[in-house]
């Protein structure tokens, strides 16, 4: 069933207003779960809501947080965020970063203390549409192999580009966990490649691949990048690592507490030339057949947004069990 943006949007923030967000902080989670959906993330899109009210409901996640920004240096700053929702904090942390970067030329923001972040693509996106390159990375819950002991731990990119940002925003393992649970909670099986079971056995069955670990992609060299995320957004930004991290399916009220480190820049203060190479990239690409990261992205999103968000028979009665009720028939 095709369901109109808006209605979508008014009843997933209705719903998290009726499990004690405020107005805005409800509308903000709306806004980044309904982003993944309509960019194609399905695994970061609506089949979350399950786990966030969950976690609401349980004490897991606080929906009253009381977040505090720390300006550590001129540059530098944590932000203390109580318990929050992962996309609540994560867009106060842009808002909070921005200025930052517009005075220094360069800043860096952690987001402590914070549930899980959804799509790292609604954060520099944000940014890159304020005219800065900005980065992320998140450590995640135990996920890739060997072990596990390293989450998928997501890296992305915003870059200010014309006709749309340039978006890169992938995990590090060949493919992201939440596709995975997706495919889980379908019944659904897996492709050949994306994960092992708990013995180390390659699996196309998701509910053993949850119970084993993910692939990491160019085997080493994922892994070597997943340490790099690491240190970056769980040891110096979280002050907290994978293995400390309970996984999803853990009881609502332990809900996982990752790291986030955004970094964000600003292109005049390192000359004029930023927009003019940047276009020359993007031309070379398209010369060649090359795939411009986000454009997929932005042409799923105005999809979208003018036929309706495609909504299944499953996960129209899991979120009808959690009394959201959607009417559908696309939009006008």
């Amino acid at each position: 069933m095709k369901v109109p943006y808006a209605e979508l949007r008014r009843a997933v923030s209705s719903h998290f207003h009726h499990l004690g967000l405020a107005l805005d902080h409800a509308d903000e989670l709306a806004e980044v779960i309904l982003e993944a959906e309509l960019e194609g993330n399905v695994g970061h899109g609506l089949t979350r809501i399950a786990q966030y009210t969950a976690q609401l409901q349980a004490g897991g996640i606080n929906p009253k947080p009381q977040m505090r920004l720390e300006r550590t240096r001129p540059a530098v700053a944590v932000l203390h965020a109580d318990d929050a929702p992962g996309p609540v904090a994560g867009l106060f942390a842009v808002r909070a970063l921005a200025p930052m970067v517009k005075e220094q030329g360069s800043a860096t923001l952690a987001v402590r203390g914070a549930g899980h972040s959804g799509v790292l693509s609604a954060y520099v996106g944000r940014l890159a549409q304020q005219g800065l390159v900005a980065l992320a990375f998140a450590n995640t819950p135990p996920a890739i192999a060997p072990g596990p002991v390293l989450g998928t731990n997501p890296i992305a990119l915003g870059a200010p580009a014309y006709p749309q940002p340039v978006i890169i925003d992938t995990s590090i393992s060949v493919v992201a966990r939440g596709k995975i649970i997706a495919a889980s909670k379908k019944g659904e099986a897996i492709p050949e490649g994306w994960a092992l079971d708990k013995e180390g056995r390659p699996t196309t069955d998701a509910k053993a691949a949850l119970e084993g670990s993910l692939i990491p992609i160019g085997d080493g060299k994922g892994y070597a990048l997943a340490v790099l995320v690491e240190i970056l957004a769980g040891a110096l930004a979280g002050d907290v690592l994978s293995p400390e991290l309970p996984l999803p399916w853990m009881p609502p009220e332990q809900a996982a507490k990752p790291g986030l480190l955004l970094l964000a820049l600003e292109p005049g203060a390192f000359g004029a030339g930023y927009a003019a190479r940047v276009a020359q990239l993007i031309k070379a690409l398209e010369a060649v057949g090359g795939r411009i990261p986000g454009a997929r992205r932005a042409a799923l999103r105005e999809k979208a947004m003018q036929e309706g968000v495609e909504v299944n028979e499953t996960l129209l009665a899991e979120l009808g069990k959690l009394g959201l009720r959607l009417q559908g028939g696309g939009n006008p």
